[in-house]
């Protein structure tokens, strides 16, 4: 019995070193994309965040042993390394990718998923202003090139559409004074 216990607290503490020097994979590509980028290789940057972003996805599916023993995927993370990845396809001259790679940070953090998630009113607020950044960024990228902006979100109608021609039921306006023809509906 006291063989099975040693054997026990021996497996426990090889179990507890190998966590202790345990390092999260999407904080560490994250990192070095992030060092990547700043020296100037935009390319290798892209690769460090798109890494950093399929460990994020491939967390998601985690058993629940592993969502017990190690720290949930963050993020906040994924959308910043989506957000950098952006703008490294932005320096690399790759726009429809870039316009992609915005649109996966909004979708990672709008900025406005995080009241009632037990965060600090501070981490609320800078979760809500890397949102407006990632929007404004978005914004700007397409007041400079407008052919990348054509296709996302519904826009105003074009003459001779079709679509912009017709008025929408109840909209017809009455020739009476007052609330107009109830039957026009």
């Amino acid at each position: 019995m006291a063989g099975l216990t040693i054997l026990a607290g021996a497996a426990s503490f090889a179990y507890g070193i190998y966590l202790f020097s345990w390092t999260d994979s999407q904080y560490e590509l994250y990192n070095q994309g992030l060092a990547a980028y700043q020296t100037g290789d935009v390319q290798k940057s892209i690769k460090y965040f798109d890494q950093s972003l399929g460990v994020y996805k491939a967390r998601q599916n985690e058993t629940w042993v592993e969502r017990f023993v190690y720290p949930k995927p963050n993020k906040e993370v994924a959308a910043q390394a989506a957000f950098h990845k952006a703008k490294a396809l932005i320096r690399a001259k790759q726009g429809k990718p870039a316009v992609e790679a915005f649109q996966e940070s909004l979708q990672l953090n709008s900025g406005n998923l995080y009241q009632g998630r037990g965060l600090t009113p501070r981490e609320v607020q800078e979760a809500e202003e890397n949102a407006k950044v990632v929007k404004y960024d978005l914004e700007l990228l397409f007041k400079n090139n407008p052919s990348l902006a054509e296709g996302q979100g519904k826009g105003k109608p074009k003459p001779g559409d079709g679509k912009g021609d017709q008025q929408v039921p109840g909209d017809q306006p009455g020739k009476m004074p007052g609330k107009g023809n109830k039957d026009a509906i």
